[in-house]
Order: C-alpha cells, then sequence, then structure tokens
C-alpha cells in the first residue's frame, strides 16, 4: 500500500503551524515509483486523486487510514515551505523522498 508513503502523506509535521489549506506533497519512492498526496484542511488526504480518507499528523509522522489499515510514513526532518524535501520510511518499509510541491 502505498497510500501516504506520506504518505502517506507528508507534511508538515512536529512543531509546524496548523495547515489552513491544502498541502500537496510529491512521494518518490526508492524504487522511482511517485505518488501525489494532497493533506487538506478538513483533516483528509488523497493520493492521485483517490476518495479522501482521514489523517493524523504526530510529531513527524503522518499517518493514515486506509481500507486495508493504517499506515504511516515517518520522516527525517520537518519543514513546510514549497520546495521543502525530506527522506521518509513508512510502515510498510518503503523508502524514499517527500517533497511540497504545492500550498494552497
Amino acid at each position: 500500500m502505498r497510500l501516504i508513503t506520506v504518505g502517506i502523506l507528508a507534511a508538515s509535521f512536529g512543531a509546524l503551524p496548523a495547515l489552513a489549506g491544502s498541502t500537496t506533497w510529491e512521494f518518490t519512492d526508492a524504487d522511482g515509483t511517485v505518488s501525489v498526496v494532497v493533506l487538506g484542511p478538513d483533516g483528509t488526504a488523497t493520493m492521485d486523486g483517490s476518495d479522501p480518507i482521514p489523517y493524523t499528523l504526530d510529531a513527524n509522522t503522518l499517518c493514515g487510514e486506509t481500507p486495508e489499515g493504517e499506515i504511516c510514513a515517518t520522516f527525517d526532518a520537518i519543514g513546510d515551505e514549497v520546495g521543502f524535501s525530506t527522506g521518509y520510511t513508512n510502515s510498510e518499509g518503503v523508502t524514499g523522498t517527500a517533497t511540497i510541491t504545492a500550498k494552497d
């Protein structure tokens, strides 16, 4: 499950300010697979245009509730500006780079 490899999905974590609008993250797995995750201000996230799912952001870990169960991504660093990029590892062992590509 690649959802929120962010994804899930990312993110703006830890001591970051609350999200006023949506934040778009591009997750690139170590194998080159790219997923786009949008974290909405309503506490839901979408991946590649999928149906919204609830997500939480705690410290440097982003978690999403999928129909298959929870998946989390732990980020290497904290940031919230467009262009910020950091490494991540998700709960399935997938690693890669997450980059903020847009903020509304």
